[in-house]
């Protein structure tokens, strides 16, 4: 899955055109894009795939329960925003969300058999959150005044 979802993102029109919307839904719209097209579509795949999710679930356990995904939510965020995806959109890709995610697992994976509570493997994945968004936030800094003095030299 995704290998698919990596090469819609990079190869085709529409996946360009999500980025293009995440990054500025002003200059997308100006620039001919439906905002609202693009926006159900994604809405839309985003529920096809979770619901190919319960479908794989189903399969593998032969149960369902509506309550199975509550509390992945933060794992979820917290796979994307590790892998580099911003949380005001348009930049990231699928790559990055799979190896956060991978990351992820591995750290909640080895936090119960270091003996580390639940309580804090949460705060731990949340201080990962808050660390990503920063260095996002401190990376971007660093660019724009890059450019800005690029420009300035001109």
């Amino acid at each position: 899955m995704v290998l698919v979802v990596g090469w819609f993102m990079t190869s085709r029109r529409s996946g360009r055109d999500l980025y293009a919307l995440g990054s500025n839904p002003e200059a997308a719209t100006l620039f001919g894009l439906s905002e609202r097209r693009l926006t159900l579509g994604a809405f839309m795949a985003s529920g096809a795939l979770a619901g190919l999710a319960g479908l794989v679930y189903l399969a593998i356990f032969a149960t369902g329960d509506a309550q199975v995904g509550t509390g992945y939510e933060l794992q979820a965020v917290a796979a994307a925003v590790v892998g580099g995806v911003a949380i005001v959109g348009g930049s990231g890709t699928i790559w990055g969300v799979a190896l956060g995610a991978f990351f992820l697992a591995t750290i909640s994976n080895a936090l119960p058999v270091l003996g580390v509570p639940s309580l804090w493997q949460q705060a731990l994945v949340g201080l990962f959150i808050v660390g990503a968004i920063m260095l996002d936030r401190i990376l971007f800094i660093n660019r724009m005044r890059r450019a800005r003095r690029g420009g300035s030299q001109k």
